[in-house]
């Protein structure tokens, strides 16, 4: 099931909600828990019973083991072997269903076999709940982690709004919100700031990233079928992707955060205006930031620390020092969050792209390099990404390679030959239509801007001001209902068919 379909709209999301009150007004929020945890395994059983017995499996397995690293903290090389245990059994299990025809096509191309590929359904989202989960086993063998109840670690592990596709929730931002609470669960003012919120995400999503989808598609799926590219037709395809891709899992991060403040619970913010980054660190502060977070706590911080140490204890000197604590962890940690993202090469190389290029910027801001104009900065922080995404977007590195020879003028090492056709696409459309998108992406606020008197989030308020006229700042008034109003509309009568969000294939 998906937040922009007929179904969810009209059926699944009254129904939960109605569902919501009733059980509030008679068993308070105690009861609401297990009640959200039971509608968002019915949520994803919309997809398999199959999927959810993964799930639940998931669920069930990774709480015995949280619970039991809770109760060894005293006994800690015993903690230690199952927290080790339990990460490679949860990432052994992610990666027989994401990964094992991915390993078979690799082995099959290096030593010219033919094993076939093995029958599996990839469980939507299992990716972020096991990422989640594995999050959480941490936390609980460094002692920052209480034992909850199961009816509340299913909530925090399962939650509808964020099963699919994110944010990663930590124990804490959830946790903390399900102790006793003299809150109403029907309140005017959560109705109407969590929907506006996912209005404005369903209109992101359905109108946005839905109309200028088919122009990536024509351009990466031409490629992709032998056609050849100019440097227009590149630059197009590669932007209109990167529009789609923004909107696309801007408007499922808005839908995801109405959706949890409806139902009492605040979710992190993942996603804050990534295209207006001036750097590529800066780019991964505000683009997938959970995620982002995620990695960077458990993998990079880990990793530099103890490179660290040990190049100070050795005597290295700052190049050193830089590579093996900087560097080479940055590196290995998007190569990783790379891989994370999806079975294939392109993911790779992905991930590979931006983890040496946060390396570079490491390496400037260590060395104290001369600061760049921030146009400067943003334009060649807005090259790497685009150019990084025509690689993610590409279904191969040929196709990619062609692609990026077209943008750039130059002969890649997967770039194709002379192409005997050459992709159309009509750029009377396309070319109005990213320069409004664009528009939008670079000057207007964005959702958590607009409702910043109303911070639904999890996350701390900032206390910098907006610099945008206060006239754009969201308030309970009749002509914000009304554009309220007219965006839900829009949204709804722009639904067509079963369109996917973008980060369920991850």
């Amino acid at each position: 099931m998906i937040f922009n379909s007929f179904e969810f709209l009209f059926l699944f999301f009254p129904a939960a909600y109605l569902g919501f009150l009733l059980i509030h007004r008679v068993g308070g929020w105690r009861a609401v828990y297990p009640y959200l945890a039971a509608v968002s395994l019915a949520f994803y059983a919309h997809w398999s019973l199959l999927l959810v017995a993964v799930l639940a499996a998931s669920v069930v397995c990774n709480y015995a083991v949280a619970s039991a690293l809770i109760e060894l903290r005293e006994t800690r090389w015993l903690a230690k072997i199952m927290l080790l245990v339990s990460v490679a059994a949860n990432v052994a299990a992610l990666g027989y269903f994401k990964y094992t025809n991915f390993f078979i096509d690799t082995v099959n191309a290096v030593a010219g076999t033919g094993i076939d590929h093995l029958d599996l359904i990839l469980p939507v989202g299992i990716s972020f709940y096991t990422f989640i989960q594995i999050g959480f086993l941490i936390e609980a063998y460094n002692g920052t982690a209480e034992r909850p109840t199961f009816d509340r670690y299913a909530l925090f592990a399962t939650f509808f709004p964020c099963v699919t596709a994110g944010p990663l929730v930590l124990q804490g931002e959830m946790f903390g919100q399900m102790g006793d609470r003299d809150d109403r669960a029907f309140s005017p003012w959560r109705i109407m700031v969590g929907t506006t919120i996912f209005c404005f995400g369903l209109f992101k999503k359905v109108v946005f990233a839905d109309t200028i989808a088919p122009y990536a598609d024509q351009v990466f799926n031409g490629v992709a079928a032998g056609a050849g590219v100019d440097a227009l037709t590149g630059w197009v395809g590669a932007l209109c992707y990167t529009l789609q891709l923004y909107f696309d899992f801007s408007g499922y991060c808005d839908m995801a955060v109405g959706l949890g403040y409806l139902f009492g619970i605040k979710l992190p913010l993942n996603f804050n205006s990534p295209l207006k980054a001036t750097s590529i660190s800066d780019f991964w502060r505000r683009w997938h930031i959970t995620m982002t977070r995620f990695f960077t706590n458990f993998l990079f911080t880990p990793m530099a620390m103890k490179n660290t140490r040990t190049a100070v204890a050795n005597g290295h000197g700052p190049v050193r020092r830089y590579l093996a604590a900087a560097a080479w962890p940055i590196t290995f940690t998007f190569l990783v969050a790379g891989i994370w993202h999806g079975a294939g090469w392109t993911m790779v190389v992905y991930g590979l792209v931006h983890g040496l290029a946060l390396a570079v910027n490491l390496g400037w801001r260590e060395f104290q390099m001369p600061e760049l104009p921030p146009l400067a900065s943003w334009f060649l922080t807005m090259c790497v990404v685009v150019s990084a995404l025509v690689v993610f977007r590409a279904p191969d590195l040929a196709t990619a390679g062609q692609i990026l020879s077209g943008m750039w003028g130059v002969s890649l090492l997967y770039g194709g030959g002379e192409a005997a056709t050459v992709v159309q696409v009509d750029f009377s459309w396309a070319l109005p239509l990213i320069s409004l998108l664009a528009t939008v992406v670079l000057i207007l606020p964005n959702t958590q801007e607009i409702l910043r008197k109303y911070w639904v989030s999890s996350d701390p308020k900032p206390s910098d001001e907006p610099t945008f006229l206060r006239r754009l700042l969201w308030t309970a008034s009749p002509n914000w209902a009304f554009v309220s109003a007219v965006v839900l509309v829009l949204a709804v009568a722009s639904i067509k068919g079963y369109s996917t969000f973008l980060y369920y294939q991850f």
